[in-house]
């Protein structure tokens, strides 16, 4: 052993053959180790501050220290201010480590190579150290930091290990452009700690996560990179209090993934071709904000059992569900944009939810919605969807108020087995259908711009007791059109323009009430005969009508060339009503108190006053009718309305579905895989079992 001496500090210079602990231990505080390049077997230990343990050549392949005893550490260090450098460390067996720190601080373990270690690094009860630009291949866990707080771990490449890093019951520790890559669980692993901060780090490629957070609190991510990994990217289990900012997950099972983690923020991350982009269950309280999700094929944004949170100005892209909701409540959807998918936005089960201001483009349906309640939707697109723009489905009590749909293949607008909900300045334009209302009771379309749809304006088919007041319906085919539906109000609506029909009621259709509307179409009326009961105008009531006049009673009828009965008719009394009765054709039905004068409505209407329905046999109908037909005919409805029509966008292929399926949440709040159907059509939807209604082909 050779020495020699800089100042007070002494370095002391170790060949192969001699001893490394005889060095340490004939060293002082401020002394420096040197080991010449060979290949040495020892177990070394150093309880001495400040003391520094390096290779001469700073090459850690030609100095190697390998455990003469594998049932010991190789380096165990209690002490202060130590630096070991340089040396490839090799040889721990079971549970024992390349290098262990206990109740050290401020220690520095730099540019060491560990192979074949069952722990490589391993700190306990130690603050303020550095573990930087090490290498650790082969081991059970390469860098292990156990109660301990405030150290470095910067720029290490693990790998071959069964967790990369790992760190429990421990704060305020910094990880930083660490590589754990191809470990056979997860890759970074935080347990029972807070305030800890992962950045720049990546995790590829590991047999379970790239980066696991459980029962944590505190800590930030910020910029890592998990990819390829089996299982999840990012995930947090029983953590609080969390944020995952500008990171990447991608090519996972699941990108990133909160399970009973509340009260954190997803914000700025990139999750492209998972399984599942971003999701979330069982939490509370949580932001997902700014995020870039694509090509997933479950679900970009997704969450299950969970309430009070916020899903704002995310990028959607190409995933079968942009933003799923299921059993979750009291949730804000706003200002995302979610493109390219099956379902732009989906809501299951979930209730008490806004949804505003949100663009949903070119999807297989911009916002789907079933068994879902006291939802709002306001001002949000659907446009150039290959199937519907909103689809309600089994649901009560939400709130649709300026939203636009407009060049949808489908409808605009799609309601079956819902009730009392309301359509409020809503736009549907340019769809085959504009509003479609069936199986459906009790709910109120107001206000509403349904314009140069191709089929239909709006369109009732089994469907009873709903208003349908104070729209525009004009220049599409039909206007507004009952099949089967029963006890409907129709009032102070334009419907103008359509190139079929304003109005038409099968003969299955009911005890509707139909007045205070203007009509200006070439054929305003095609009522079929054999209907029992339908009204078409109240008792006289003051209050201005459609067009302005000084009582509501009956409809404008007008033609576009000016040839229309209210354009032509008499009013001996200058009251605004016709001085005789309107006979609609082709059936036994009158308008008793036709609206004259006037001018034509402006496109918002104010709604109607609280008016009388005469009572049967005043002034309505006095023809008798036949009871020889059943209520409810279906045989004899329009051919085009029977419910195999429904989906008039093509071919697609719908999953076998049945309601009785419902995803079941374990009472151990263990989120369980919902059993998928793949569809086959061109945007390869994935289909949950228990999504789809079984006896309506939506499709």
């Amino acid at each position: 052993m050779f020495c020699s001496s800089i100042g007070t500090a002494v370095e002391l210079t170790v060949q192969p053959g001699e001893s490394i602990q005889s060095a340490v231990d004939n060293a002082s505080s401020g002394d420096e180790i040197v080991i010449s390049p060979g290949n040495y077997s020892e177990n070394i230990i150093i309880t001495k501050d400040n003391i520094v343990l390096r290779s001469s050549s700073g090459n850690p392949e030609d100095t190697i220290i390998t455990a003469n005893n594998n049932a010991s550490n190789v380096l165990s260090i209690d002490a202060d201010n130590v630096t070991i450098m340089g040396l490839t460390i090799t040889g721990a067996g079971l549970d024992r480590s390349g290098i262990q720190l206990s109740s050290s601080n401020y220690c520095i373990i730099e540019n060491n190579k560990l192979v074949n270690n069952a722990l490589g690094i391993y700190l306990q009860y130690s603050m303020n150290n550095s573990i930087i630009n090490n290498t650790v291949e082969q081991g059970k866990r390469a860098v292990n930091i156990e109660r301990s707080n405030y150290n470095t771990i910067m720029n290490n490449k693990v790998s071959g290990q069964r967790f990369g890093i790992y760190l429990s019951a421990s704060e305020g520790n910094k990880l930083s452009e660490n590589e754990a890559n191809m470990n056979s669980n997860h890759g970074i692993v935080l347990e029972n700690c807070i305030n800890n901060s992962l950045e720049n780090n990546t995790a590829n490629a590991n047999g379970g996560y790239g980066i696991h957070i459980v029962f944590s609190t505190g800590n930030d991510l910020f910029g890592n990179i998990a990819d390829s990994n089996t299982n999840y990217g990012i995930s947090f289990v029983d953590s609080l209090n969390n944020r995952i900012v500008n990171n990447t997950a991608v090519n996972n099972a699941r990108g990133i993934f909160l399970q009973r983690s509340s009260e954190s923020e997803i914000l700025d991350n990139l999750a492209l071709n998972n399984n599942y982009g971003i999701r979330l269950f069982s939490g509370m309280n949580c932001s997902i904000s700014g995020n870039e999700v694509s090509n997933c094929n479950a679900s970009g944004i997704s969450l299950l059992s969970s309430a009070d949170c916020s899903i704002s100005e995310n990028s959607l892209s190409n995933n079968s569900l942009g933003i799923d909701l299921e059993l979750s409540n009291n949730t804000v959807i706003l200002n995302n944009t979610i493109q390219k998918g099956g379902r732009g936005i989906s809501l299951r089960d979930s209730s008490y939810n806004l949804v505003s201001n949100n663009m949903a483009l070119n999807n297989r349906y911009g916002f789907y919605i079933s068994r879902s309640h006291w939802t709002t939707l306001i001002n949000n697109t659907a446009s150039t969807s290959v199937n519907h723009g909103i689809v309600l489905l089994n649901s009560t009590n939400n709130n649709f108020t300026g939203n636009t749909l407009n060049s949808n293949g489908g409808h605009g607008v799609y309601l079956t087995n819902s009730s009392t909900n309301t359509l409020d300045s809503n736009t549907a334009s340019d769809n085959s259908r504009g509003i479609y209302l069936i199986s459906s009771s009790g709910n109120n379309i107001i206000n509403n711009a349904v314009l140069g749809n191709r089929e239909f304006g709006i369109l009732l088919s089994y469907s009873i007791d709903n208003n349908i007041s104070g729209n525009e319906v004009s220049n599409g085919g039909r206007g507004i059109h009952l099949s089967t539906s029963q006890s409907n109000t129709i009032s102070r609506n334009i419907i103008a323009r359509n190139s079929i029909s304003g109005i038409f009621m099968s003969s299955t259709s009911n005890d509707n009430i139909f007045f205070d509307n203007y009509l200006n179409n070439v054929f305003n009326s095609d009522v079929k005969d054999g209907s029992a009961g339908n009204v078409w105008n109240v008792t006289k009531t003051a209050g201005t009508n459609i067009v302005g006049g000084p009582f509501i009673a009956g409809n404008f009828w007008a033609k576009p060339d000016g040839t229309g009965f209210s354009q032509t008719a008499t009013d001996g009394d200058g009251d605004g009503i016709a001085d005789t009765a309107y006979k609609l054709p082709g059936n036994n039905y009158s308008d008793f108190l036709p609206l004259v004068g006037g001018s034509e409505p402006e496109l918002s209407v104010s709604p109607p006053v609280d008016v009388t329905i005469p009572a049967s046999g005043a002034g309505i109908d006095e023809t008798e009718i036949t009871t020889n037909e059943t209520a409810v005919n279906r045989t004899e409805t329009n051919k085009m309305e029977s419910e195999n029509e429904l989906n008039n966008t093509g071919n697609k292929t719908i999953a076998n579905t049945t309601d009785t399926n419902k995803t079941k949440v374990p009472v151990n709040g263990n989120e369980t895989q919902t059993n998928k159907t793949k569809t086959n059509d061109d945007s390869k939807v994935e289909m949950d079992i228990d999504e789809m209604e079984d006896d309506m082909k939506l499709d």
